[in-house]
């Protein structure tokens, strides 16, 4: 990711940020689900599959998003964070997607996040761990 690319996404935050109201939603009334990841994380490939598999089977649409797509920003109705650490093509990402449902792992300024699932410790929980909850949550949602 070039510096220059990511000076712009810092800037221009505030004025791409989306300005669709946001809450829970039902899987239900969910579409299409837009998943910001960390390609490079250990495990990606297979929680890739399980991640395609849940929404699939519930006839929702999914894409998925990394720092290094050229452009990240979404028109899903949900949008999921699952980084261990926020960057700034994260916090971009979740505040230009014009989701209605946003859940991520970090509280990010601004209550871009409708629901955080936030890491026990210092040290961060295993991205399939993450999403075990974050499955959970979107199936308790009535």
């Amino acid at each position: 990711m070039s510096l220059v690319r990511k000076l712009i996404r810092l800037f221009c935050t505030p004025s791409h940020r989306s300005q669709v109201q946001t809450g829970l939603l039902p899987l239900q009334d969910i579409k299409s689900a837009t998943v910001f990841v960390d390609e490079n994380e250990a495990g990606f490939e297979p929680l890739k599959l399980r991640i395609k598999e849940f929404f699939s089977s519930r006839g929702i649409e999914v894409a998925f998003l990394s720092a290094f797509s050229k452009d990240i920003r979404s028109t899903s109705d949900l949008f999921i964070a699952l980084n261990a650490k926020p960057s700034i093509d994260e916090r971009y990402a979740a505040a230009s997607s014009s989701a209605r449902f946003k859940i991520g792992r970090h509280a990010l300024k601004k209550g871009t996040y409708d629901f955080v699932v936030s890491d026990p410790e210092e040290v961060p929980a295993p991205v399939s761990e993450v999403f075990d909850v974050i499955e959970k949550l979107l199936c308790s949602v009535k």
